[in-house]
This record gives structure tokens, sequence and C-alpha cells, in this order.
């Protein structure tokens, strides 16, 4: 049975702070993930965007096949740990898998206070400023595609609160854990009816 994907992506958004990772997911309401068995990725794989300096097609974070292969191998032992097989070639999978990692230029200014004190004529009040700090920030993007219609079903993203543009696989590993411990998604409870 194939995804019943309809309409925009829901509004639905959930947000989770696990082990240092920031993760959002957002779905198609109109989904039916209960379905889903089989999945194959969509190749080649969207890739991270070359660096802001001179992007040369030769920048080696553009196409890193360390990465990949680290991506594909954890999502696809995570996805088997709960029954979910990759298709077998010729065999039209009920979901595609899509990632893209990005990294992107972050600047964070952060308070720095300095405590007042006793002074001659009374006490001094604090005295505060802001101190710009830049670094780089790495986020994971994981879809699942809808093979009928090509179209998003569902999407998790994570960052990484640690400044690694490119995710260590220390951290690239709770990435994707954290995202994949979102799929597939919870429909909301419903409340239950009151008794007449």
């Amino acid at each position: 049975m194939r995804l019943a994907s309809v309409g925009l992506l829901g509004l639905t958004v959930l947000s989770v702070a696990c082990s240092g990772v920031r993760v959002r997911t957002d779905y198609e309401p109109e989904a039916d993930f209960t379905a889903l068995r089989t999945f194959a990725w969509i190749d080649p794989p969207v890739r991270e965007e070359p660096r802001s300096e001179p992007a040369l097609a030769t920048d080696p974070f553009t196409h890193n096949s360390l990465i990949d292969k680290r991506v594909r191998d954890e999502v696809e032992a995570l996805l088997s740990s709960r029954d979910y097989q990759k298709a077998a070639d010729g065999e039209t999978p009920d979901f595609l898998l899509r990632y893209e990692l990005v990294n992107r230029e972050v600047t964070r200014d952060s308070p720095v206070f300095i405590s007042g004190g006793y002074a001659r004529r009374g006490y001094a009040s604090d005295v505060g400023y802001y101190r710009s700090t830049t670094y780089e920030e790495g986020t994971l993007i994981l879809d699942v595609i809808d093979p009928g219609t090509q179209r998003i079903a569902w999407r998790g993203w994570g960052t990484s609160a640690a400044r690694d543009g490119q995710m260590e696989p220390e951290r690239l590993s709770k990435v994707i854990h954290a995202i994949l411990e979102r799929f597939p998604p919870q429909a909301p409870t419903q409340p239950a009816a009151p008794e007449d």
C-alpha cells in the first residue's frame, strides 16, 4: 500500500532536545504511515551545499562519500530494527528516503555582565555588554517521500548543539537517532467523548 498523500504538509511540528540535538518534524496528516514496510534511497542523495568561500566543484565537503555511507548505514540499521526492509532490486518500495546535510555559519550574541560593587559614592550597578561568537552548525534533514506522487510525506531535521558543521560520526549518529525517534508520526490522541 502506498502513502496517501494529499494537500500541503501538515502544520503539526514537534520539537525535542535530545542529547544536545534539536529535532523538529513535519508531516502530511493525510498520509497513511501504518502500511509502510519497504524503502529505497533516492540516488544520488542531496549533498551538502558548497561552502560560502569560493564555491568550487572541488570542495571536499560537497561530495563526501564517508558521510553518505554513515548516514545510510545508520538510517537503514534503525529502520531494520523496526521491521522496515530495504526494497529488493526491481521492487517498488512503499516509501523513498532522501537526506541532506546543510552547514551554516551562525553568529550568537551572548550577554556578559560585570558585577557591581561598593564605590566611594555608593553602590555601582552592573555593567553589561554583548559578545558575538561565530561558528559552524550542521543540520541533517531526512525526508520520507511518496513514490507515487514524489511529494514529501514526512520530514525530520536535527541540528547538533555542538559547534560542528560537518558532524563527527558520533554526533551524526545521535542526530539520526533523535530524528528517527519521531518516525512514524504518532497521530494526536482524541479526547474520549463524554458519557451521557
